[in-house]
C-alpha cells in the first residue's frame, strides 16, 4: 500500500501545477465545437475519452487521475515488487510521455493500456476490460502485449471482441486510408522496412533519453510528400535506423536464450508500437502519443536491468523529473507549445508552419509571412508553404513575386492530391484567398 502512495504522491507533485493550464492543438476545436451527446451518461463517456471538453482545470485532473491509475496498475499488474515499483514511477516521470499524461486529448493514447493492465492485474475483470479496449484502434493489436505473460489466456477472449468491434475498426481504418495517406504511403517496397526499422529506433532511443520533446518532430517528417524528405527516410544513414535493427536482434538473441522481464518488456515495447512503425502510415509520421504504451514496455525493461543499481535508477529518475519539469510548461496554452516546439526541434518545419498560422490568425501578416520563409528553408518542396507564401505575398500587393511562389506550389504537389486542390487553386487564380492549414 506504501508503494501505490508514493506513486499518487509523486504524479500529484509533478503533475499540480497542469491545472491551472489552459487548452492546446486539438483541445480548442473540440472545446468550441462539442459534440452531441444522447445523454448524461454518453456525455461523461465522451468526457472520459476526451472528445467532449467541459473545463481545463477539471480535464486536466482527469488526465492526471488516469495517469496515475496507469502507474499504479503497472506496479500491481506485472508483480507488486521493486522492479515494478521502478517500472512504474520512471513511466510516470518520462517526459516521453507528455501527449499522454499531460496533453488532454491524447486521453485516447491512456485508456488502452490502463484497461490491458487492469486486465493483466484483475483477470477477472478482463472480459470487460479487454471488450472496453476495442473501442480503441490500438486495442486491436494491444492484446498481443499479454503474449509472453502468465495471463496469456486470456487472448481467447479477443476472437469474440475483435468480431464485435470489427465494423468500427474498418470505418476508422478506411477513413484514415481516405484522409491521411498519399500516394506513397500506398506502395510497399523494401524503403519501407528500412522506414519501420528506423523508426523503432527513435522511439527506443527516444522512451529511454527523452533528448527532444517537442509536439511536432522533423524526424521523417513529411517522408511521403516530396523528393528530399522522402530520400532521407529511407536513407540507411542514420544512427536510428541502426538502433533499431541493434535493439530487434538484441532481444531475438536474448529471448532465444532466456526470457525474463527484460525480454518480455521490449516485446511489450514492440507490439505496442507496431502500428505506428510507419510500415504502412496512417496517421502522423512521429508523435509522443504513440510512445505512451510502449513505454511501459522499456520501462519494465528498465527496471529490471537495473534492479540492483538503486543509485543508476534514482539517478535516471532524477533527469526524468528535471526535463519534465521543463518542458511542461508548454502545456500552458497553444502560444507556450508552439514556441517550445520551435525551440527544442527548430528542423521541425511544421512547428514554423502552425505558428504561422497562428500569427496569421492574429492578423500579423508580415510575421506570418517571414515564419512561413523559415518553414520553407527547412522544407523547400513542400506544397502547402508554397502555396501559403503566395497567398501572403499577394495579400501584400508583391504580385509578381506571388505569382513566382504559386507556380513553383504547382510543380510540388503532392501526388494524388490533384483533384482535392483544383478548388483552391482556382479561388487562387480569381483571387478568392485561402490559407492551407
Amino acid at each position: 500500500m506504501s508503494n501505490i502512495l508514493i506513486i499518487l504522491a509523486i504524479n500529484f507533485i509533478l503533475f499540480y501545477r497542469t491545472l491551472k493550464y489552459g487548452y492546446v492543438s486539438d483541445d480548442i476545436p473540440t472545446f468550441q465545437n462539442p459534440p452531441k451527446f444522447k445523454n448524461k451518461c454518453h456525455k461523461w463517456f465522451l468526457w472520459l475519452i476526451a472528445s467532449y471538453k467541459w473545463k481545463p482545470q477539471y480535464d486536466h485532473f482527469l488526465t492526471l487521475i488516469l495517469h496515475s491509475f496507469v502507474g499504479i496498475f503497472i506496479y500491481l499488474g506485472f508483480g507488486a515488487n521493486q522492479v515494478s515499483f521502478w517500472a512504474a514511477l520512471l513511466f510516470c516521470c518520462n517526459p516521453a510521455n507528455n501527449q499522454g499524461s499531460v496533453w488532454i486529448s491524447g486521453r485516447g493514447y491512456v485508456l488502452p493500456p490502463l484497461l490491458l493492465l487492469i486486465s493483466l492485474t484483475m483477470p477477472f475483470l478482463a472480459p470487460f476490460t479487454l471488450w472496453a479496449m476495442g473501442y480503441f484502434n490500438l486495442g486491436f493489436i494491444a492484446p498481443f502485449g499479454l503474449v509472453g505473460s502468465n495471463k496469456a489466456y486470456l487472448l481467447t477472449l479477443m476472437p469474440f471482441i475483435w468480431l464485435f468491434w470489427a465494423k468500427k475498426f474498418k470505418k476508422d481504418v478506411k477513413e484514415k486510408l481516405t484522409f491521411e495517406q498519399a500516394v506513397e504511403d500506398k506502395k510497399f517496397h523494401f524503403g519501407k522496412i528500412i522506414l519501420a526499422i528506423k523508426t523503432i529506433g527513435f522511439y527506443f532511443t527516444l522512451g529511454l533519453i527523452p533528448f527532444r520533446i517537442t509536439f511536432y518532430h522533423s524526424f521523417i517528417n513529411s517522408c511521403a510528400g516530396n523528393d528530399i524528405m522522402k530520400r532521407k527516410a529511407y536513407s540507411l544513414k542514420d544512427k536510428f535506423f541502426w538502433i533499431g535493427l541493434g535493439i530487434l536482434t538484441f532481444w531475438i538473441i536474448y529471448s532465444l536464450h532466456k526470457w525474463d522481464m527484460i525480454s518480455y518488456g521490449l516485446w511489450w515495447f514492440f507490439i505496442m508500437i507496431a502500428p505506428f512503425s510507419n510500415l504502412k502510415r496512417l496517421q502522423q509520421e512521429i508523435a509522443c502519443r504513440y510512445l505512451y504504451a510502449p513505454t511501459i514496455g522499456l520501462m519494465i525493461s528498465l527496471s529490471t536491468l537495473l534492479i540492483n543499481y538503486p543509485i543508476a535508477l534514482v539517478i535516471i529518475l532524477t533527469a526524468y523529473i528535471t526535463k519534465f519539469n521543463t518542458i511542461m510548461r508548454m502545456y500552458k496554452d497553444d502560444y507556450w507549445l508552439l514556441d517550445f516546439s520551435c525551440c527544442e526541434d527548430p528542423m521541425a518545419w511544421f512547428a514554423w508552419h502552425m505558428k504561422a498560422r497562428k500569427r496569421f490568425e492574429n492578423g500579423a501578416y508580415k510575421e506570418a509571412l517571414n515564419f512561413w520563409v523559415l518553414a520553407k528553408l527547412i522544407n523547400p518542396k513542400e506544397f502547402k508553404l508554397l502555396f501559403n507564401i503566395s497567398v501572403m505575398l499577394r495579400m501584400l500587393r508583391k504580385d509578381k513575386e506571388a505569382q513566382e511562389y504559386f507556380n513553383l506550389a504547382l510543380q510540388n504537389i503532392i501526388p494524388g492530391q490533384e483533384e482535392d486542390l483544383k478548388p483552391i487553386i482556382k479561388d487562387w487564380r480569381e483571387g478568392r484567398m485561402r490559407i492551407l492549414t
